[in-house]
């Protein structure tokens, strides 16, 4: 039997695993894989493990306060008196959840000692175990998947390797943020892996007068294949300090244009980012 039920979008699987994990390491049992088996229907299962639980946390984001089973799953976890609202991207809950106080996890970076999940984990122990029980400790490093720690936007939790598995992992995706941490560790990997590339096609194609490999086989995949997480990374370091992505479609013409569109991306590559969310989502860690 879990003391704990979460409710969430299918698209915030990452951070409902990332909480769960975190929620685990304190000695909760945490029930969040609501795949149904075979032969169950949806509401006798959910209802089954509702009832069996002591707390239930709904995740409210923009996508799962559109979605009508996770409403159905917080209805039913405000009836029995178990509901523990929490907000991942500032999404305000939909209309008739709002009487119960949400936690704030939009700036949560899966650190167990943030204050903001500190808080949070504090209320969902005291309603597992009752309000006078004492605190259970938080762990000092909360274990978590690194897909979770990727997709949260917990940077700083991240090597320079995972940085750069994240940029290919978003390959085609310029929403969230980006700290300029990230960016310069992916222009990095990309240098290393043109040097790479044109070593390789010396080696086997021969060099020319330019000084270039006669057939520049291995450069054109690299150039290529790592053209779009280039261009979604510069997207969310825009992001991070407020610009909308569409400007990188002036900057880059004006690369040609006397270096000024290049400037300009160096500029934006080097400010800081903005320290609050924005309307792009939570700050990463600044850098």
């Amino acid at each position: 039997m879990a003391d704990v039920f979460i409710s969430y979008a299918r698209e915030d699987g990452a951070r409902a695993e990332q909480i769960a994990r975190a929620l685990g390491a304190m000695g909760l049992d945490v029930f969040w894989d609501t795949e149904i088996p075979p032969g169950k229907t949806w509401a006798d299962y959910i209802e089954e493990k509702l009832s069996q639980s002591k707390a239930m946390i709904v995740l409210w984001s923009a996508h799962s306060t559109n979605s009508q089973w996770v409403r159905e799953e917080a209805r039913m976890g405000r009836d029995s008196g178990k509901l523990i609202p929490a907000m991942l991207d500032g999404t305000l809950a939909p209309f008739g959840f709002g009487e119960v106080q949400s936690a704030n996890l939009s700036a949560w970076n899966g650190a167990p000692n943030h204050p903001d999940f500190v808080r949070f984990a504090n209320a969902v122990d005291a309603k597992v175990r009752g309000p006078n029980a004492t605190p259970r400790p938080i762990p000092a490093a909360a274990p978590q998947s690194f897909a979770a720690t990727i997709s949260s936007g917990a940077d700083e939790q991240l090597s320079p390797p995972g940085y750069i598995l994240k940029c290919l992992r978003k390959y085609f995706d310029g929403n969230g943020r980006a700290r300029r941490l990230e960016y310069w560790m992916f222009g990095l990997f990309q240098f290393i892996a043109w040097v790479v590339a044109m070593i390789i096609d010396i080696s086997l194609f021969g060099i020319n007068a330019e000084g270039v490999a006669n057939v520049q086989l291995f450069f054109s995949i690299v150039l290529f294949g790592l053209a779009a997480p280039s261009v979604t990374v510069t997207i969310r370091r825009f992001h991070d300090v407020g610009l909308s992505g569409w400007w990188l479609l002036a900057a880059y013409p004006g690369i040609f244009l006397f270096g000024l569109g290049a400037l300009a991306i160096l500029i934006v590559a080097l400010i800081p980012g903005k320290p609050v969310e924005n309307k792009y989502g939570p700050p990463p860690k600044s850098a």
